[in-house]
């Protein structure tokens, strides 16, 4: 397919089209990454449109999330409008959920835990989205989930909308009985998502119609179904209107409670029985959630996202699952129950009665020295059996590197795991620090192995950084009018002059924000070895 130029935007690929314009995939000029620009071209009339494309532009610009799609750009050109947006390698979780038909609760929960905090952002600058479906959740091949596709969000700015209707419960209603969708009577949203009030008017709408929208993924995300029809059929409305659905409990077995209890009060048909806010939700999720190994969650939910065919998610166990079992059946042993576990879990039993059996596997790595003992992202070894087929995980042999005494080894530390014990034979070894996988297979046999990996060794990335301000008094948005500068040597040079392709992690970069009027905001910022990219909020107080 032939490029062309649209803008400063070069080597733009048209990846979809429509009747009032298409999408392509290009290259940001400075930034030398992929982007999405949405083009919208209209030949006559279509002020509505044109104003609601605007609006999108703008809600997105107000935002800033990790778990929101960023906006880099917006202009025109022509008749032509266009805005620049964050590009995600990945798919959709309407997609995903498509292929895998249903998701585990724990990887269901972790993806609406992300979608959450998104969504909270928006709700917190007075943004309705009032379109929450699996198909505006953006997975990437890196596990980030990203909320999308604010075309149809309210804010107090609303003026316009454009009629159009459509009957596919998958995609976005607008229909309306007049241009303004703030006026009484209007429908906005897809319609197996929206919540009774939105249904009957979507004009009038606050969060708890995107909260409603929440509970409705939810629920299929864990069933693979719906909880009704999108045809709005009046019979459909109806049991909306009731909260007539099967509950998610009937169609998938051992559902956690946590699940239940969401989906229930979220979809509450009277919006005052809902919750009021996010808030509640994220913190229910995150309280279950820590149970859990998210980070072993989150690796399968990228294997999932890269691999083109339906896999089977391993059993998540709780991490405290083992030690509640060992305590409901050790009442009358218990001194010796625990003994026990701890001679096992030293590797005191394999290495005096089970030595004949399994020979013990020693792991050290070297890590640049910024790294952190508590960092967000440590390094995990994992031990798979190299069968040739299934290549199975090794139970309880998943381990955590953390730093050795005396580990100084220059601008390096050295990290070592506990022992793993083995049975002779073929293994492969998986280690995964950040965004840096290493596999290699091994033999083991009666003597004990010792492996020294120095594959991150001095390991350093480039660093993206963005900078935002704001009045702390009154939240206004001051990043367009304030000046942001880093210290390059002696020098503070102002960011756009500076060539960020030679600022590295794993140093302590200073970084000052100026705006008229306002005091100053410094920060010096150690950026460990793998943090590639840096969002910098200054809250500017008025002098």
């Amino acid at each position: 397919m032939e490029s062309e130029t649209i803008g400063k935007y070069k080597n733009c690929t048209k990846i979809a089209t429509g009747g009032m314009g298409a999408v392509y995939l290009a290259t940001h000029p400075e930034l030398k990454r992929k982007v999405v620009i949405k083009k919208l071209i209209l030949k006559s009339g279509g002020a509505a449109i044109r104003e609601r494309f605007k609006r999108e532009a703008r809600i997105l610009s107000e935002l800033s999330s990790p778990y929101v799609v960023r906006m880099f750009d917006y202009f025109t050109e022509g008749r032509a409008n266009y805005i620049v947006l964050e590009f995600v390698d990945g798919m959709s979780l309407d997609k995903l959920i498509e292929k895998q038909v249903s998701l585990p609760p724990e990887l269901a929960l972790l993806i609406f835990l992300d979608a959450c905090l998104g969504l909270k952002n928006a709700h917190s600058k007075d943004i309705v989205h009032r379109d929450i479906k699996p198909g505006n959740i953006l997975i990437s091949k890196r596990a980030e989930v990203k909320l999308a596709d604010f075309g149809i969000a309210s804010d107090e700015k609303d003026e316009f909308e454009e009629p159009k209707k459509t009957v596919d419960s998958d995609k976005t209603v607008v229909s309306t009985k007049n241009s303004s969708i703030t006026q009484a009577g209007s429908t906005l949203g897809t319609p197996a998502y929206m919540s009774p009030e939105q249904l009957m008017d979507s004009s009038s709408v606050d969060v708890r119609a995107d909260i409603y929208s929440m509970g409705v993924m939810l629920y299929e995300m864990v069933t693979g179904s719906k909880p009704y029809a999108g045809d709005m059929a009046p019979e459909t409305i109806a049991k909306i209107k009731k909260g007539k659905y099967i509950p998610p409990q009937k169609i998938v077995k051992n559902l956690p409670p946590v699940v239940k209890t969401l989906i229930r009060k979220m979809m509450k048909p009277e919006p005052e029985k809902r919750y009021k806010s996010l808030e509640p939700v994220i913190a229910k999720v995150r309280r279950y959630l820590k149970n859990y190994d998210t980070h072993a969650i989150r690796v399968s939910l990228a294997q999932s996202i890269i691999s083109t065919k339906t896999i089977k998610f391993p059993l998540y166990i709780p991490k405290n699952y083992k030690a509640k079992r060992i305590a409901l059946g050790a009442c009358a042993v218990c001194a010796v129950a625990l003994l026990f576990c701890e001679a096992w879990n030293s590797g005191m039993i394999h290495r005096t009665v089970l030595r004949n059996w399994f020979t013990p596997v020693s792991l050290s790595m070297l890590m640049p020295s910024t790294a952190s003992v508590n960092a967000d992202l440590p390094a995990r070894a994992f031990f798979f059996v190299n069968d040739n087929d299934g290549i199975p995980e090794v139970p309880n042999t998943r381990r955590v590197f953390s730093v050795a005494k005396n580990s100084s080894k220059g601008k390096n530390l050295e990290y070592i795991t506990k022992d793993v014990f083995l049975r002779p034979g073929e293994y492969r070894i998986k280690i995964a620090e950040g965004p840096y996988v290493w596999w290699k297979s091994i033999y083991v046999g009666k003597e004990k192995v010792i492996m020294n990996l120095d594959f991150l060794k001095n390991a350093s990335r480039n660093i993206t950084v963005h900078f935002s301000a704001m009045d702390c008094e009154t939240g206004k948005d001051l990043t367009q009018s304030s000046l942001f500068r880093i210290q390059v040597g002696s020098k503070w040079v102002d960011a756009s002059k500076v060539d960020f392709s030679k600022l590295k992690t794993g140093n302590v970069y200073k970084f000052l924000m100026i705006h008229e009027g306002y005091y100053d905001e410094y920060f010096s910022l150690l950026i460990d070895w793998y943090q590639d990219e840096l969002f910098i909020t200054g809250n500017m107080r008025k002098k």
